[in-house]
């Protein structure tokens, strides 16, 4: 543990405040923030390691009461969002979440501050209306990581089970492709949790589904299945795909635990990729189709 720094106070009271006292020289850092009548105590130590990944080594951890503040410095490579193109692999990012749920984030790409553009968006319960353009709130597990060690609620919504259940059905498949020479449609179908086939007595499809059906299926089955219901069986020691303790799962509230159960599938359009250089590429194909009609909300595919 570091020895803690002592600053004067002047004013600070804000996530744009906290967030300048962390030092970019230090990479995967935690502050805590600790004011008293006249000073700020800014507590700082290493992230503690976990070969999951370095938000994991958090799990478990409440802050105490007079900690106003969490914050954390990461360095690594940084993608974007949507093309997942490599901005660069020396980035660096500061995150401050305060007891208040006020959340601040910098992000810097080799050495400078970047800035959205005017357009961007930002969450007015995480950000003051008067914040600058630069800073706006994170998301993942790390940024959920900071809420629970403040006893704050993960802040956002759970992932849709519709693309687990997708993810889960792209797993089987991927698994079924590798050991199979020729893998078919039919075989595919047969794997998807929400079982849109029916099976005839020698256990083969009688009549092939269409992609609507199937997708209607994705649906049908995702509605069987309960985050909170999840959670209690990981907290119960009953659900073991989640790689959590009890008592992690326990610690964790359902919005996160939902997001660290989505997290731990590989992205649906990577399996999806790899299945067609396995050679299935119709198989492929197709549950991409199924996957953008489940992201769109409605069964129906073109």
């Amino acid at each position: 543990m570091h020895r803690p720094s002592i600053h004067q106070l002047r004013n600070l009271t804000s996530a744009s405040d906290y967030i300048e006292l962390i030092s970019l020289q230090d990479e995967f850092m935690l502050y805590g923030f600790e004011p008293t009548s006249e000073f700020l105590t800014v507590h700082a130590a290493p992230l503690p390691e976990d070969s999951r990944t370095p938000a994991a080594g958090l799990f478990g951890i409440t802050l105490p009461k007079s900690w106003q503040a969490v914050g954390t410095i990461l360095g690594g490579c940084a993608t974007h969002s949507e093309s997942k193109e490599v901005l660069s692999v020396d980035a660096q990012v500061r995150v401050v979440v305060t007891r208040s749920g006020e959340s601040c984030t910098q992000l810097f790409i080799d050495g400078s501050r970047l800035r959205p553009p005017p357009k961007t968006s930002v969450a007015k319960q995480s950000v003051p209306e008067f914040a600058p353009q630069d800073l706006h709130p994170a998301h993942g597990i790390v940024t959920d990581c900071m809420h629970r060690m403040l006893g704050l609620a993960a802040p956002g919504d759970a992932p849709f089970l519709e693309e687990l259940v997708v993810g889960l059905w792209l797993n089987q498949v991927m698994q079924a492709a590798m050991n199979t020479e020729s893998l078919t449609w039919e075989q595919a179908v047969a794997l998807h949790p929400g079982e849109p086939a029916e099976l005839s007595e020698s256990g083969l499809i009688s009549v092939t589904p269409s992609l609507e059906t199937i997708t209607e299926a994705t649906f049908r089955a995702a509605e069987q299945l309960d985050w909170d219901r999840m959670r209690l069986r990981a907290m119960q020691g009953e659900f073991h795909a989640t790689a959590l303790t009890p008592e992690e799962a326990e610690w964790m509230d359902t919005t996160m635990f939902a997001r660290w159960v989505a997290g731990s599938i590989p992205e649906a359009e990577t399996l999806i990729r790899t299945l067609g250089r396995l050679g299935a590429e119709q198989i492929s194909e197709n549950i991409a189709s199924v996957l953008q009609s489940v992201q769109q909300g409605k069964a129906h595919i073109e």
